[in-house]
């Protein structure tokens, strides 16, 4: 147990959710409904402030995560999958004690910092400078620590210029830069990231994810919530799949994704398009053939395999070329090549 930096058993989180209201049609049903609404708005408010026990599964009861296990090792960089609504941010807020559990049990060993929204603890009335210290204040860091690392968080945030300005006045991307750059130099042993490196420039994310590698690196733990697939697949080794509140999935990284994305491909393996004759150049049809030249949706990388493109051409000396981009399913190119190309043994 000494290598578990967190522990999640039987974790579920439900909330109630607003229904839509009854209208009737009918002068007759209308008067009805306003001689019952006083016991109807006295009912709503008990449902308000208790759970039946009894009728966990009622319309107005949605369970954002349901019954989920899990362990994380220490020094760990683990991947958070799944669709928007399928409990991802739940759990991190959980992790992070922002809100409670419904049932079950976690256990976190160490220090933990998150930065699960953009400008989270921020005062907009406040600088930059004194931003920092509210924020380091409420993760836990002391005035001697922040004192300490200052001019490194000032320096890794990119907003030097405006250290002095007031937050209100920040665009969300530097919002965010000064955000992290607080959260990742508190050095917790646990850091839980939400999806908030989107609204960053790419410099910028390449110094947050360079310093995620070295949070893990010192033997830190990391859970990285995030749509892309491409940075999921090169900081993290295991990963998450969420589903309707469930864990679906959870394994290497490079398992978990192609296992989600291969919802959203299309497994076939001829394309034809519909004739357009006013265009000068038609792409009719796309087939994948294997190494028995036969059509196929699945490619094994030790055998070759060739690209059939059926095409017209309708202008004499139209200058034109044919490219063909093979990509994984994260969108990180294998092979990009043109006819214009030349070819070696």
């Amino acid at each position: 147990m000494k290598d578990v930096a967190i522990k999640v058993e039987n974790l579920s989180k439900r909330y109630r959710i607003g229904l839509k209201e009854e209208t009737k049609d009918t002068l007759f049903g209308a008067f009805g409904s306003i001689l019952k609404s006083p016991f109807q708005n006295l009912k709503r408010l008990k449902k308000l402030t208790s759970f039946n026990e009894n009728n966990n599964e009622s319309d107005d009861i949605l369970w954002a995560l349901k019954d989920i296990s899990f362990e994380v090792k220490q020094g760990e960089v683990l991947g958070i999958i799944g669709a928007n609504g399928a409990g991802k941010s739940t759990l991190l807020k959980i992790l992070a004690q922002i809100t409670h559990p419904t049932s079950g049990k976690v256990e976190l060993h160490g220090r933990v910092a998150s930065l699960l929204e953009v400008g989270t603890g921020f005062h907009p009335e406040l600088t930059g400078r004194e931003n920092i210290y509210l924020n380091g204040t409420i993760l836990g860091m002391t005035k001697k620590e922040i004192d300490f690392k200052l001019d490194e968080i000032i320096e890794f945030s990119g907003v030097a210029k405006f250290i002095d300005t007031a937050v209100k006045k920040y665009s969300s991307g530097m919002r965010v830069r000064l955000a992290f750059s607080v959260a990742a130099h508190l050095d917790p042993e646990i850091l839980l990231i939400d999806e908030v490196l989107a609204v960053g420039d790419a410099d910028f994310q390449k110094k947050c994810l360079g310093k995620m590698e070295d949070v893990a690196k010192q033997g830190r733990t990391v859970l990285f919530v995030s749509h892309n697939m491409g940075v999921l697949t090169n900081l993290c080794v295991n990963a998450i799949l969420f589903e309707n509140g469930l864990i679906k999935t959870l394994g290497p990284i490079q398992k978990v994704v192609d296992g989600y994305l291969s919802n959203f491909i299309n497994n076939s393996s001829t394309a034809e398009y519909i004739l357009n004759s006013e265009k000068q150049v038609q792409i009719n049809k796309i087939e994948i053939l294997d190494n028995h030249h036969e059509t196929t949706s699945t490619l094994n990388r030790m055998n070759s395999f060739s690209i059939s493109i059926y095409y017209d051409v309708r202008k004499i000396d139209i200058k034109c070329f044919l490219s063909i981009m093979i990509d994984k399913l994260d969108n990180s190119a294998i092979c990009h090549s043109r006819d214009t190309d030349s070819v070696t043994e």
